[in-house]
């Protein structure tokens, strides 16, 4: 059994400082980079919305093809140019990023470049793609199509506050995602603010009666929370000394979305603890090399990984 996982929202030309005084290109943005690491694991993906018709453009449609990505749906916008942005590393490999193009091409998305679902699919969101018009509209009418058809929902708020034109929208809009999706991934920082809390732990108890199937709190080294079916249970990863953290997060869904995908029926803890784990370690592999698909682990790397892991 193998569901085709759509994304959509941002293809992104990450700036990577390679040293003093160059710059590495580097393909990124966070469904992108979900979109790979689905392929990478053996799984079914395809990207759809929009990137520029220029030099980024092109490179981000012939990379995803190239990783074995449907991009036949990713429409190259005669008008607006490519999301690119300069991502600065600290000295533990944390980063900082400046985007370079407001508006960007991402967000003229259009319901006619919407894909056709099938009962089965996965749709994964990220709320840059809810930033603006008429990407906001789409998007939320791509997540009712494939709701309609009988598919499923992962959203991933990965907030990013410059792109917003108005930013007091952001809580508003992006919980009207999180109720509508299946599975949602939140950061700890993200849970705190979104849900208005002082500490993870109220956050946990705000979300408690969501109507998502699962809910994913990514802590870190310390590993995940996982909220299944209204109980809650800490899931550790495996150590890693990071060289660069840009897209652990995706690389996490990635691996949840490649396992969970494969199964006809996904909703019980045996699958999700196992998809927890094939998360868990491609986040946790994403981040031994610079760049965010650059690390990605086909699915034999990943299982060679979490055994070595084990024993």
């Amino acid at each position: 059994m193998m569901n085709q996982v759509w994304v959509t929202g941002d293809a992104v030309v990450d700036l990577i400082p390679d040293s003093d005084s160059t710059l590495l290109k580097c393909p990124g943005g966070a469904p992108a980079n979900v979109a790979v690491a689905v392929s990478r694991l053996s799984g079914k993906s395809a990207f759809f919305g929009r990137v520029g018709d220029d030099p980024f453009g092109r490179f981000m449609k012939t990379t995803l093809t190239k990783e074995n990505v449907n991009a036949d749906f990713l429409v190259q916008d005669p008008t607006h140019r490519t999301s690119t942005v300069v991502v600065d590393l600290d000295d533990d490999g944390e980063r900082s990023f400046t985007f370079m193009v407001k508006p960007s091409a991402d967000q003229f998305m259009v319901n006619d470049d919407i894909p056709s679902f099938q009962q089965g699919d996965w749709l994964h969101v990220c709320s840059i793609s809810l930033a603006n018009e008429p990407s906001r509209s789409s998007t939320f009418e791509a997540i009712d199509r494939i709701k309609r058809v009988g598919g499923y929902v992962s959203f991933d708020p990965n907030l990013r506050e410059e792109v917003w034109a108005n930013p007091s929208e952001i809580k508003s809009t992006v919980m009207k995602a999180v109720a509508l999706a299946d599975v949602v991934k939140f950061s700890e920082e993200e849970l705190v603010l979104l849900t208005g809390s002082q500490s993870v732990e109220q956050g946990l108890n705000a979300i408690a009666d969501f109507d998502s199937t699962l809910i994913l709190v990514t802590q870190g080294a310390k590993g995940v929370w996982r909220i299944f079916e209204g109980s809650g249970k800490r899931v550790t990863g495996q150590v890693v000394q990071p060289v660069d953290t840009t897209g652990a997060g995706d690389a996490f869904v990635g691996g949840l979305l490649a396992r969970l995908s494969q199964q006809q029926h996904w909703d019980n803890l045996a699958t999700i603890d196992q998809a927890i784990e094939w998360a868990n370690g491609c986040g946790a592999l994403a981040t031994t090399q610079k760049g965010a698909m650059t690390a990605l682990p086909t699915q034999e790397e990943l299982i060679q990984f979490i055994h070595c892991a084990q024993s």
